[in-house]
């Protein structure tokens, strides 16, 4: 039972291996963050992430491109309210110019409160151009940056000409030149910011601006040309060929526009710019010109100036209306990014979204199943699988029922569903040979339970004729003769009992009534052919179940026959008990022998707590198996532990159901031994008499006793 590593385990590379099952050398590792060894899910993230990123950055560009053509047309509404605000000012300077240039062809009679007015008007305009270019963003363009700066400084040059006029000696033509020079250059600082103007239809309505503008001041220019000759009474062949030029230019800009106006803006302006102010302004022109030759022309220069003033007014608010519907435009055209920026950006986060919803469904319509079909493969290993083998181990083959294996929970017929089929397959394969060996368990004991039983039966008639030839024999010798060949008996029976125990079964003869502790152990020792050697003490008076007697008998017989066999043969097997407090009792049978290892031990006391399944190595190191079936049947506690100086110690812990103090009844039918001081044996008593059994019969009834006392199979009380 003891003494060497059991058969039913190896050793391989200092490692412990259950069974003869080895498991194989796994390949060689590929590294920590070799693809091989991510997981499935991060295989998978991995797979989709580039598609994902390429979408990412595909769609930020689209967004970025939309984010900047929104914030191009955004610049673009604020160039065009400075244009609009650009052209406030163009008519303000024009309106000044042309007050200043008929104060100046008035010379002191001239009036300076219509110019006073004017300038204030024209300084306001100005300011309002300039908030407009501030809120303009012009890091980005350096070209734009430069024509702002014009802008910016253009307050100065008005100014500065402002002031050459006052203290100066200008005539009028001097004067409406140097306006006319400052007015084209704002004119040209507007016209610079039309390619910045992002969208064709505003490029349009504001190419259409820009003719009407250079129209209205072309008719400005007329206004102030000949109301500077009206005013000074005389005209100049300089001055009647810029009037003439100016009229020329002026209609040609009207039909420009006209052609490339929408029919709305013609209509419009065909409806505004006529009337009797324009005409009369028309006719005052021709009039005066007709009267160039004379030395005075008769015309009025407040009149014309009056009657221009009106026709202009009349322009303007044609000019106000295509600066309005170039404002209109800008807005549409912002509100037209701003939606197309919101709708991009909705786009691409609904594509994100919808490729993450995807990603995700797809991820867990494989990992998800995976980790089922793992939780299920991890349940069948280590619950449901080992739950069939117990319950097939712990019934008898013939009682055996029909076992349903209950599917993994994946019913897809993808390929993990294919592996999920799989492993249910191997499962009820699994299933099927338990099944099938433990009906081959059950057919081998009950195959062992028959050769129990006529193994049983012969040896109890042999018994018996041994008592008869024991009874007739007075010669000391052939009775000790007679003595060996029923100790053997006996080994032979305890050995049938053991095939019982290897079937599960139980032995037929019990105990009804509690029997003396004592005498448990005396039986035990009568099991054992080394019976001379074991020595009791300190016995205490305790009873011992009925039920559990003959159990008890075969375990601590087993350990017993283990002490003797591996301990020298002139040593001594000493076997002590006591009553714990906590109710029960311990026995201790301690031997001198050659012990056993640490590591032997702990493996011994592993297979007295949880028996083997019956193999062939069970069947060599029967004692173990036995005690340890024994011990489980009735919540005993068999452990071994290593003795001082050697060997080894068996210490069995009945349990407290199995144990009770000492009561009256029945002894069974035999002698009661009797002990010194010491706790060593010292003879033989009847349990009703106190008379000394003499020397002669003692070894005769003391046999018999240990044989029939508390393993009689006809005198069960």
């Amino acid at each position: 039972m003891r003494g060497r590593t059991p058969e039913s385990r190896t050793f391989k590379g200092g490692e412990k291996v259950r069974g003869q099952v080895v498991q194989g050398q796994r390949g060689s590792n590929q590294g920590r963050f070799a693809p091989g060894n991510w997981s499935v899910r991060t295989q998978l993230l991995a797979v989709v992430v580039i598609p994902i990123v390429t979408a990412l950055v595909l769609g930020g560009l689209r967004v970025g491109s939309a984010v900047q053509n929104a914030r191009d047309i955004d610049n673009a509404r604020r160039l065009v309210r400075v244009v609009d605000k650009g052209t406030e000012l163009l008519q303000e300077i024009e309106d000044e110019r042309d007050l200043t240039a008929l104060y100046a062809a008035a010379g002191p009679r001239g009036n300076t409160s219509r110019i006073d007015t004017q300038r204030s008007k024209t300084d306001a305009a100005l300011a309002r151009v300039r908030g407009e270019a501030a809120h303009v963003h012009r890091k980005t363009n350096s070209a734009l940056a430069t024509q702002l700066a014009v802008l910016d400084a253009y307050g100065r040059k008005v100014a500065s000409l402002r002031h050459t006029v006052v203290h100066a000696t200008m005539r009028w033509p001097a004067v409406v030149s140097a306006y006319t020079a400052l007015i084209t250059e704002l004119t040209d600082a507007l016209d610079l910011l039309a390619p910045d103007i992002a969208g064709h239809a505003l490029v349009m309505r504001a190419g259409a601006l820009k003719t009407f503008t250079q129209a209205t001041e072309k008719a400005s220019q007329q206004r102030a040309l000949l109301g500077g000759v009206l005013a000074e009474g005389q005209f100049d062949a300089n001055e009647v060929q810029s009037l003439t030029l100016a009229g020329r230019q002026q209609q040609a800009l009207t039909d420009q526009f006209l052609s490339s106006a929408s029919a709305d803006q013609r209509q419009f302006y065909e409806r505004t710019v006529t009337g009797r102010d324009v005409d009369k302004a028309d006719t005052l022109q021709k009039q005066a010109l007709a009267l160039r030759s004379t030395s005075r022309p008769g015309l009025d220069a407040d009149v014309w100036f009056d009657t221009m003033t009106s026709k202009l007014d009349l322009m303007r608010r044609v000019e106000q209306r295509l600066i309005g519907s170039v404002e209109d435009e800008s807005s549409r055209e912002q509100r037209q990014a701003e939606r197309s920026l919101f709708i991009n950006s909705l786009i691409e986060l609904l594509i994100l979204l919808l490729v993450i919803a995807v990603t995700h469904v797809l991820v867990q319509s494989i990992v998800g199943p995976l980790h089922t079909l793992r939780a299920s493969a991890l349940d069948i290993v280590h619950h449901r699988l080992p739950e069939v083998v117990r319950l097939l181990r712990e019934s008898s083959g013939t009682q055996l029922k029909p076992i349903e294996v209950e599917p993994t929970a994946i019913d897809s017929t993808d390929e993990i569903g294919g592996v999920a089929r799989a492993f249910d397959d191997v499962h009820l394969d699994s299933v099927r040979l338990a099944l099938e060996q433990a009906q081959l368990r059950g057919r081998i004991n009950t195959m062992f339970v028959n050769l129990s039983q006529r193994s049983q039966s012969l040896m109890e008639r042999q018994l018996e004729l041994i008592d008869r030839l024991e009874n007739g024999e007075q010669d000391p010798d052939l009775l000790a003769s007679l003595f060996k060949v029923d100790h053997l008996a006996t080994r032979m029976r305890r050995n049938g009992e053991n095939l019982l125990v290897l079937a599960g079964e139980k032995a037929g003869r019990r105990w009804s009534a509690p029997v003396r502790l004592v005498d448990v152990l005396r039986a035990s020792i009568s099991e054992i052919e080394q019976y001379q050697r074991v020595q009791l003490r300190g016995l205490v008076t305790a009873d011992v179940d009925g039920r559990a007697v003959n159990d008890i008998v075969h375990l601590i017989a087993e350990l017993l026959e283990n002490a003797t066999t591996f301990s020298s043969p002139d040593t001594e097997v000493i076997v002590t008990c006591q009553l714990l407090s906590g109710g029960g009792a311990k026995v201790e049978i301690q031997d001198n022998g050659i012990g056993m290892s640490t590591e032997n031990l702990a493996e011994a006391n592993e297979r007295l707590l949880n028996p083997p399944v019956v193999d062939v190595a069970v069947a060599r190191r029967m004692g173990m198996f036995v005690v340890g079936r024994l011990s489980g049947r009735h919540d005993i506690r068999v452990q071994l532990r290593s003795s001082s100086p050697h060997g080894v110690t068996a210490v069995v812990t009945l349990p407290q159901n199995l144990v009770r103090e000492h009561e009256d009844h029945m002894d069974p039918p035999g002698l009661s031994a009797t002990y010194n001081t010491g706790g060593c044996l010292t003879g033989w008593r009847n349990y009703d008499t106190t008379e000394q059994i003499d020397e002669s019969a003692l070894a005769r009834r003391a046999h018999r006793t240990r044989r029939h006392g508390a393993r009689s199979s006809g005198t069960m009380p």
